[in-house]
């Protein structure tokens, strides 16, 4: 953890805090045991805990060269 690019919560700014507790409209996530998708309609502030067969849901990442085109 010492490598982590993240900065500590202490040293965050409210900024920072905004971002990090942001739900965006359109992200995607996966159950990697059944394959269930759910995907944000409406979006808003605070901590999104989606599990599924037992298991934390995992966002699912656009590929890079598909991004900003």
């Amino acid at each position: 953890m010492a490598n982590s690019k993240e900065p500590r919560a202490t040293d965050w700014s409210l900024g920072d805090w905004e971002e990090a507790l942001t739900i965006h409209v359109g992200t995607a996530y996966a159950c990697r045991v059944c394959g269930n998708l759910v995907m944000v309609t409406r979006g808003g502030t605070g901590v999104l805990d989606l599990n599924c067969c037992g298991q934390s849901m995992e966002p699912i990442h656009e590929p890079e060269a598909k991004r900003g085109a």
